[in-house]
């Protein structure tokens, strides 16, 4: 099992669209990235996405730090688990990276992250839309009677 953690209000921040709607409801730029990124999750992949402060959101993937930062609340899940479990830690925080890669996690800069993940999806709908005109129209005669001769 691999976890994916994630500073939240970081990666918000370093997406625009993201930011703009943080600007006007934080609780929908939440809710709008934890759906972007469980969207492209692999099987056996497990979201942990972590925000500053307090908040109520009924889903086992989001944690708010409450009296603590964001950060302590990350740090002290690598300290814990980076021994026993697969880490993918997501935040352009450089205390986090460093320490992240210290303990052997694979770490990503939130726009990284982003990046790579919203070029995915892109690759995967272009793919999508194409199939249908990858049929071909006909065969030649050439491959015609290569097909023929097959069956002889």
């Amino acid at each position: 099992m691999r976890y994916i953690i994630i500073d939240g209000n970081n990666l918000i921040h370093k997406v625009a669209g993201l930011k703009k709607l943080f600007d006007n409801d934080k609780m929908a730029s939440g809710r709008s990235l934890l759906e972007s990124v469980r969207s492209r999750l692999g099987r056996g992949d497990k979201l942990k996405i972590v925000f500053d402060g307090f908040g109520n959101y009924s889903d086992s993937s989001v944690i708010f730090s409450g009296k603590k930062t964001a950060d302590e609340v990350i740090r002290q899940f690598i300290e814990e688990n980076y021994n026993k479990n697969q880490i993918t830690v997501v935040s352009s925080d450089m205390e986090i990276y460093r320490l992240a890669r210290a303990c052997g996690c694979e770490v990503k800069k939130s726009e990284e992250f982003w990046k790579e993940n919203t070029v995915k999806v892109t690759k995967i709908e272009k793919e999508e839309n194409t199939s249908d005109n990858e049929k071909p129209s006909g065969m030649s005669k050439k491959d015609f009677e290569e097909f023929k001769n097959l069956f002889k």
